[in-house]
């Protein structure tokens, strides 16, 4: 299986839904994310080609819709590299990476 490697943009962006999360719905809602965005990311590193590169935004990156966010990543391989999560509501052609 390949590795998964997690960029400090992704790391960033999650933390940041994870703390919205919790002001909205509380701090288990919070773990439950977490640990869903944990697991859905070793199912990605183990089968990357269920991503798409037609999802509409910005970007050569493979992405997949995961709650109501898109997450995007590159990989090879040896490694998933997991790049942005980002809300799948915000204006796509006013985000690019």
């Amino acid at each position: 299986m390949r590795r998964v490697v997690i960029a400090p943009s992704f790391d960033k962006e999650a933390e940041t839904i994870g703390a919205a999360i919790e002001e909205r719905l509380g701090e288990e809602a919070r773990r439950t994310f977490v640990v869903d965005l944990t697991h859905i990311c070793i199912l990605v590193a183990a089968l990357p080609g269920m991503g798409t590169v037609r999802h509409g935004y910005d970007t050569r990156f493979a992405g997949f819709v995961f709650g109501q966010n898109w997450i995007f990543f590159d990989f090879d391989d040896q490694e998933v590299h997991f790049l942005h999560i980002v809300d799948a509501r915000r204006d796509r052609r006013r985000i690019s990476f």
